[in-house]
């Protein structure tokens, strides 16, 4: 058996198809609402095989696959103990998406 050499970027995206896989065994409906996903994402991943999860890893190369949250510097400057508090009261949208969000009027 050879042994593949994956680049920082490709173990972040393993590790994390590897526990969204996890969740979405163990609870579905929270899996998807943390990690964002819809059900036809939730019921492919689900599906795949970890031969098809490594595969998908080697192939996919450097491309990241999550993108970070809108509020990680705010999180990362914020004190300790209210970052918990904070992350749970905005939402993990990634920054390209958040910009296509229209800003509330009020």
């Amino acid at each position: 058996m050879s042994s593949i050499q994956f680049t920082d970027v490709q173990l972040t995206n393993l590790y994390l198809l590897q526990a969204i896989r996890l969740g979405i065994a163990q609870d579905r409906v929270s899996t998807c609402c943390k990690f964002g996903l819809d059900t036809a994402q939730a019921e492919y991943l689900g599906a795949m095989s970890q031969e098809d999860v490594w595969s998908f890893i080697a192939h996919i190369g450097q491309s990241t696959l999550f993108p970070p949250r809108q509020d990680l510097l705010a999180l990362l400057k914020a004190p300790a103990p209210l970052q918990a508090s904070l992350a749970a009261v905005h939402a993990p949208r990634p920054q390209q998406l958040a910009s296509m969000v229209p800003a509330s009027t009020s």
